[in-house]
């Protein structure tokens, strides 16, 4: 299986918020960060659903095992 097969564990940030999560791509890892962050703070869900993903800084640590 190369690499690009698999899933990536990527760390999401907005602001001081940080979350990681597995995806195939750093776009899809930004909405799958962007629904916990709406569940971790649902008095916020609304910002940070509306938040450009321009907002989001993606950090690719390494491929999940």
């Amino acid at each position: 299986m190369d690499d690009h097969s698999q899933h990536h564990k990527y760390q999401v940030s907005v602001g001081h918020a940080s979350v990681v999560v597995q995806s195939d791509s750093p776009h899809e890892a930004i909405r799958i960060a962007r629904e916990k962050l709406c569940r971790d703070f649902p008095r916020l869900w609304d910002v940070i659903a509306k938040l450009a993903d321009s907002r989001f800084q993606v950090l690719d640590l390494w491929p999940a095992t």
